[in-house]
């Protein structure tokens, strides 16, 4: 998508131009940023036209609604901060603070991962619990790892020149010339 420009200009009644000004138009998607996922909203955590699973109980509800005010500033990861760097929170201490007997916990837990509400994503080497962004999510602009754990069930909600932009910015493989393959064989 090209981005698209909006010129004011004040001209006299002579038709002659005393000022003008170009001003770039709110695009939704931004280079090396991600996708505005519903841009038009103002801070919220989930949206009215994606509900949850209807398999869920209200007390059920109530705990996932607990454990996504555990995510991490602007990310949708379950993490915590420690010291100047942030670390996963790891399923004990998800369990802790939901004050949850392990009986009882690891349906809950094997329920969200089975309807896939909550997936493990590594990020920078280490592996972190994250919210699907269609039932929560903290993030304005949608980065590229949070896209592709969840990429499969965003596909249907995102348009597809959005989806295209994503897989753009994937790095490129290193292109293999028949020179660098005979140099390594030496």
């Amino acid at each position: 998508m090209t981005q698209k420009y909006y010129k004011r200009q004040s001209i006299t009644e002579d038709g002659e131009e005393t000022k003008h000004k170009l001003l770039e138009l709110y695009s939704p998607f931004k280079e090396g940023v991600g996708y505005n996922f519903k841009y038009k909203s103002t801070f919220i955590k989930s949206y009215l036209g994606i509900s949850l699973p209807d398999t869920f109980t209200d007390i059920e509800l109530g705990r996932l609604y607990r454990i996504s005010k555990m995510m991490y500033s602007n990310s949708n990861l379950l993490a915590k901060r420690v010291d100047v760097s942030i670390a996963p929170l790891t399923r004990d201490e998800i369990q802790d603070s939901l004050k949850m007997h392990r009986t009882k916990f690891v349906p809950f837990w094997k329920k969200l991962f089975t309807l896939k509400i909550i997936k493990t994503v590594p990020f920078d080497g280490i592996d972190f619990f994250c919210m699907n962004p269609l039932y929560y999510n903290t993030t304005t602009y949608m980065p590229l790892y949070l896209f592709l754990a969840f990429q499969k069930e965003l596909q249907d909600h995102i348009p597809k020149w959005v989806i295209e932009k994503y897989l753009g910015m994937l790095p490129k493989p290193k292109e293999i010339n028949e020179s660098s393959i005979k140099e390594e064989n030496l």
